[in-house]
Parts: C-alpha cells; structure tokens; sequence
C-alpha cells in the first residue's frame, strides 16, 4: 500500500466524518481521534512509506509527505476542538488534550513541519493555551518560533521580542534572538564576497541587476540534497530572466563536497571554508541550521529570510521587478 493514498484515504475519510452525528457516542469519536492522531505520526507515516518502496522518497513525494502530515496536525486540533465541544464532561478529555499538546510540540516544535499558511493563528492561539499551564516548555515554545518565522514583518518582530527574554527557555530564546536579527537585515543590502571553490569570485555588489538566491547548506543535510534537482530546474528556467544561484556550504571535507557537486551537477558558486559549520560567512549571517535560503533582488536588497518556500512564486515576483 502506497503512503501518499493511505494519507489521502485517512484526510478524506476520517476528516469528513460529523460529529455531530457521534453526539451520543464518545467511543466512536475517541476511536476517529486517535485515528487521526496515528495519520499525523511521522513514524508511523515513514514505516507505511518503506513498506512499500525500496528509494528513499523523491523530492516530489517528500513534499507531500510532509504537506500531509502538517495538515494531519491541524486535522488533530480541530477534531480535539470538536470532541472538547460535543464531549466536555467525556472521559477521554485529558488524554484528547495530551495528544494535542504532544502532536503539536513534535510535529510543528522539534520537528520543525511546516504550518500552513491559513492555519498559523488558529496554531498560535491553541499553544498559547497549552503554553499558560506550561510557560516553559520547550516544544511548545518552538512552535511559536516557528509560527513567527510565517507572520508578517512587524507581527514576527513582536512575536520574536516576546520569546526572546524569560520565561522563554533555551535554544528557543535564542532562536527568537536570531530571528530578531535576521528581520533587521530585511530591505538592506546584503555584503558578501568571497572566492568560490571553482576559482571564481563572488561579489554582490557585482550582482545587483539579478535576482539572487543564496542557499546555505551541507552534504550531510538530506532536506538540501532533495532542493538540489529543484534548484537546477529553476536556474534553467529563469536564468535568462535574470536569476543567480549562490551556494554557502557548511562542509568541512573539500572532497566531499566536490563529489557531491559532481554527482548533483551543481554549477553555480559555492562558497567553502574548512572550518565548516564555523566559517566565515556562517558566524558573519549566524546560521545555526541549514536548509536557509535567502532571496536578494536586483538592487542587492535581502528581501526574502523565507525563500524555500513558494519559491519559485516569490522569484518569478521579484523577477518582475525593475
């Protein structure tokens, strides 16, 4: 059984179900909530996944792997919503309300899964309700990290000032710390020269006139590798529009990184440096984690922190651009 139509299967059976129509059935809708809890287990989703394919997934199949799992994670809060509305006094309430709070800190705070964009209030509102019995969890206190790096500029900024003192713990202090600072380099001009491991030098003041994507990444980053065949796409496409591809590698190993160039046929210039995740360029932009993608227009203004998502919208925007 293949794993995008079980997840497809699970969305659209179990989602569509009223109710409503359990109104005297507390069993039933424990049973369809603890369904949906296991379709939003990323676990439990990759082992489906394996039962069926010998490859790990493709880039296309990853990325609606984790589109169905981030909607699963929503579908979990509203189906906790609803047996919290028709069931208030059910014997199941605690343990509705445990699985939420786990799903949530999980599938959208440690692991970092994509929150829709439509559904980024409806998540901050429902963790900041786990959050006022538990200030101080970490998971927690990452998904509102997360959900600032979705909001508009100045609703990020208040968000990231708030969690970025006490009781906020650590590392989420100080990812909203960074987040912070990262918005402060938004609409300014983004310095950066170095000599690419080709032999070629990059300046961006040289650069103004394109639109550049700056990808800072590894070799040993999966998600990165998986973007690779979409960056190719991309360069080929827009290039003569205007578009340039700037890589930022984080490796330490020459060899490896040139195999990998090889084997990705990666041809734009990347930046190395043997001290790796502590070079130059990584401590000048405080990169703590990679895949990051930042967009630059053509008057050499950082315009985008965001650029892996929608990306190929936001370049054919700022391609657009005078």
């Amino acid at each position: 059984m293949r794993i995008l139509p079980w997840v497809v299967c699970v969305f659209g059976g179990l989602i569509s179900m009223s109710f409503q129509a359990w109104a005297d059935d507390e069993a039933s809708a424990w049973a369809s909530f603890q369904a949906q809890v296991q379709a939003a287990n990323p676990r439990l989703v990759q082992e489906t996944f394996q039962r069926s394919h010998t490859n790990s997934p493709s880039p296309q199949e990853f990325a609606k792997i984790t589109a169905g799992l981030s909607a699963a994670e929503t579908a979990v809060m509203d189906q906790a919503g609803e047996f919290q509305k028709h069931f208030p006094q059910g014997a199941h309430q605690d343990a509705v309300r445990q699985a939420l709070a786990e799903m949530l800190g999980r599938n959208f705070g440690s692991m970092g899964f994509p929150i829709p964009k439509d559904r980024v209030a409806v998540v901050e509102a429902c963790t900041r309700k786990f959050l006022a019995d538990a200030p101080t969890d970490l998971r927690l206190n990452l998904v509102l990290c997360r959900v600032s790096a979705r909001l508009p500029v100045a609703q990020a900024r208040a968000l990231y000032t708030e969690l970025s003192s006490e009781p906020t713990p650590e590392p989420a202090r100080s990812l909203a710390k960074k987040g912070l600072q990262d918005l402060g380099r938004l609409g300014k001009p983004l310095e950066m020269t170095f000599d690419a491991v080709d032999g070629r030098t990059v300046r961006m003041a040289d650069l103004k006139g394109k639109v550049v994507l700056i990808d800072f990444w590894s070799t040993d980053c999966a998600p990165c590798l998986r973007e690779m065949p979409d960056l190719n796409r991309l360069l080929a496409k827009y290039e003569a529009q205007g578009l340039e591809l700037v890589g930022i590698t984080l490796d330490s190993d020459r060899q490896t990184l040139q195999r990998c160039l090889e084997k990705q046929k990666i041809s734009w210039p990347q930046y190395y440096d043997p001290a790796g995740q502590t070079n130059r360029l990584v401590q000048q932009f405080g990169i703590t984690s990679t895949p990051v993608v930042w967009l630059v227009d053509r008057h050499g203004l950082l315009r985008d922190l965001s650029g892996g998502e929608d990306q190929e919208a936001k370049l054919q925007a700022l391609l657009k651009e005078p």
